[in-house]
Formats: structure tokens, sequence, C-alpha cells
């Protein structure tokens, strides 16, 4: 029998011997195969899979049948290829339409628990806040990650909003949602982006314990015994801060104190608090629809939560005028109950941020009566803030007095009980 191979490995013999060049391994544009086979996987895929269960992105029988599909297109394009080439591209492909793209590694793979906040700049430029420091989004090689294009990062977005039900587009150019791992999106795309579609996602640390903030020097031991017992002893708490401090993840610590035969109401927008905790209903705060219908708002579900007969409440980030109905909770009975607030400092929040937002209900109280509804209603205000090394620590913890004159006008007096030192 004529052996092929043996001859081809004699004629190379023969031509290396006669100074000729031997055949060159064959070449492969990876760029061309992907753009080829991209088309026809995500055909194939839609076809052999439904809507439901392609939103179960992480599910890894999903993930290798959707795989092997990929792969079997691959070889009938490039059976030369090498079979570590083969799977290295139905990998990438695979995160292409099933995943995040090029920002898939930041939410499956080993940087998913380092990863606080992903800042999609431009579809050629990303860049990521990891373990506090924000630099630009890099490959396993170094190289900058990115999106092929505009089409590309807008693809990706729309799948990232999929599940949330929310949608983007020139009727309504920016969107928040929660992702389903408990990631805050935030995106706009043009013409309010002047620079193509932008879009940043907030990741919240599924495993920041007590035991974690106190490795990590935010508190120490006699703070947090301190905060357990005013958590358990039902005091009205705020926790304030900048953004990206780390006010909700405290505050899922703080909740965490709460006993569990004492029944919680959550009320966000979007949801982002992961309690461990068995006894609580969760509400999520929803925008109007197309039509400018359907909007239902935290000071709806507030309202809806005192008639849930709660032992708590807790409304996730107080913004406007839902801080006058959690005042209002506080002052009727849900003794106990969380929230947090953006400021710079305890004072600031107290008598200054808190008072505007409940100005913003449109009540018609006069400014002392709002100070003393807030002075009767709060009962410690938690202020955590991020240093410029991204160190994450509270800053100071304070009680709430009662209303005095300071230099002719009213204010709420606060007391420290702990201040940090640096």
């Amino acid at each position: 029998m004529f052996n092929t191979k043996s001859a081809f490995g004699l004629q190379r013999r023969i031509d290396e011997q006669r100074g000729r060049a031997a055949p060159a391994e064959p070449l492969f544009d990876r760029a061309k195969l992907a753009q080829d086979v991209r088309p026809l996987a995500q055909k194939r895929i839609q076809t052999a899979f439904t809507a439901e269960e392609l939103g179960e992105r992480e599910n890894k029988a999903l993930r290798t049948r959707v795989r092997s599909v990929i792969l079997e297109l691959i070889e009938q394009k490039a059976p030369e290829m090498p079979r570590p080439a083969q799977l290295s591209l139905a990998e990438e492909l695979l995160n292409d339409l099933l995943g995040y793209g090029p920002l898939e590694r930041y939410f499956t793979g080993e940087m998913k628990d380092r990863v606080t906040e992903i800042k999609v700049v431009r579809h050629d430029l990303i860049r990521v806040e990891i373990d506090g420091k924000e630099t630009v989004a890099l490959d396993e090689k170094g190289r900058p990650l990115a999106f092929r294009s505009e089409e590309h990062v807008r693809d990706v977005l729309d799948r990232m909003l999929a599940p949330s039900g929310r949608r983007i587009d020139l009727a309504s150019p920016r969107v928040s949602a929660r992702l389903p791992d408990g990631s805050r999106l935030m995106a706009h795309i043009p013409p309010v982006a002047v620079n193509g579609t932008t879009f940043s996602v907030r990741r919240f640390r599924m495993d920041m314990t007590a035991g974690k903030f106190l490795d990590c020097g935010t508190l120490n031991q006699e703070m947090l015994d301190f905060l357990r017992e005013c958590v358990q002893s039902r005091f009205n708490i705020v926790v304030s801060g900048g953004t990206s401090s780390g006010k909700s993840t405290f505050l899922n610590v703080l909740a965490s104190f709460i006993p569990e035969d004492e029944s919680i109401v959550t009320i966000e927008d979007p949801a982002e608090l992961q309690l461990q905790h068995t006894n609580v209903r969760q509400l999520e705060a929803r925008p109007p629809n197309i039509e400018g219908k359907g909007e239902v708002t935290q000071r709806d579900l507030v309202a809806d939560a005192l008639r849930m007969a709660p032992k708590r409440i807790i409304v996730g980030e107080c913004r406007k005028g839902e801080a006058f109905d959690m005042m209002q909770a506080m002052n009727t009975g849900h003794d106990g109950s969380l929230t947090t607030a953006h400021a710079n400092t305890a004072r600031e929040m107290i008598n200054v941020r808190l008072t505007n937002m409940i100005q913003m209900a449109d009540m018609g109280l006069p400014f002392e009566a709002i100070l003393n509804m807030v002075a009767g209603a709060v009962d410690l205000v938690v202020h955590i803030q991020k240093d410029r090394d991204g160190q994450k620590k509270i800053n100071h913890v304070s009680e709430v007095g009662e209303v005095k004159s300071v230099e002719g006008a009213p204010r709420i007096i606060l007391h420290d009980i702990f201040r940090y030192d640096p």
C-alpha cells in the first residue's frame, strides 16, 4: 500500500537536501475564521435553544452544549487547524455569543471576585476597578480588552439587559438595571452618550462578612460589637458615604445582625442587597414603560411596606422623596430600620441631605419641623469612607441628638462615638 504520509516525509527530506524549502504548515486567519463561523453559530444556536435556556448563561450544561455546536462548525471550516487553537476559538465565540464578550472573564473567570467596577468608556476602551484600584482592562496576555465595534458593544449590552426586561433605544437612551448576579448596570447610548455607547457595572462582593471587614481594617472589634448591639436593640441607622464607598455592602453586614424571627421588607431601585436572612420580602421599583405608564417608585413601595406588617424596613438607598416616608416609618413603630444615602459626613447627612430629600416629597413642612422629624427618627449614623488608595474605613459613628440653635439657625446636634484617626 502506498503511504502518502511517508512519501511526504521522504519528499521533504529530498527537498531539504536539494536546498528547497519544504511546504509550510497551513496558516489560519483566526479573525477571518471567527467572522465566518460567528453568524452560522448564532443562527444554529437560536434554532437549537429557547430564549429561556439561553437566559441561563452560567449554566454549565448549556455552555457545554453551545460550545459543541460552535466547535463542530469550526471543524467543518478548518479541519486542519490544531485542536488547541480550535478549542480556544470556540471558547472565545462562546463568550461572544452566549456571554458578555470581552467582559465575560470578570463575571465567570477567576477575576470575578476581585473586580468591583467595570467601565466601558467606548467600544475600544474598557477600564476596571480591581481591589479598589482602577486600571485599563487587560486579557490574559496583557493586551487591552476591547469590543470589535459599536455594533458589538450594543449587542452585548442588549444581552445584559434581556433578563431584566428593560430596554435601551433612541426613545429611551439611558437605562438602569440589575443583572442576574446582582450587579448594577447604568448605560447610555447616543445621542445622550457623545462618543458612542458607554456603561458601567457595579459589582458587589458576596463574600464580605463582618469578619472580612475586620480583616480589611474597615472597623475594629469594639465598633463591630457596638453596632451589633445597636441593630439587635432596634436602633434606626443610616449608613452614609460617597459613591463606591461600600454603603450597600456594609448595609448587608448590619442586616445580618437582625434576629431571624423578625420579618424584613427591603425596598430598592434596583435591587442589590443580598441579605443572608430567611424572613425577607424584597420589593424593587420599576421605571415607566415606553408609553410613560406603569411606574412604581420607591415612595409607592415604602407605603406598601407599611401595610405588610414588617418588623423592620430597609431602603437600599434614599435618593429623594422616599426619605420622608422612611422617616415616617421610623417614627411610627418600625424601630430598627436601616437605609443608606450619599453624603460627605454624618453631619451633612442629617442636617443637609436628609432634609433636602424630605423637601423633595413636597409635603409643605417647615424646615424646623423636618429637622425634628429626622432627629426623632434616626438614632445613629455610620459614615464609611474610601481612601485614595482604595481602602474603605468606617470614618465615624455618630449618635443623633436633639435640635438646637447654632449661630441663630436650627441644627441637629451629633455626638461622635467612634472616629477614625489615621
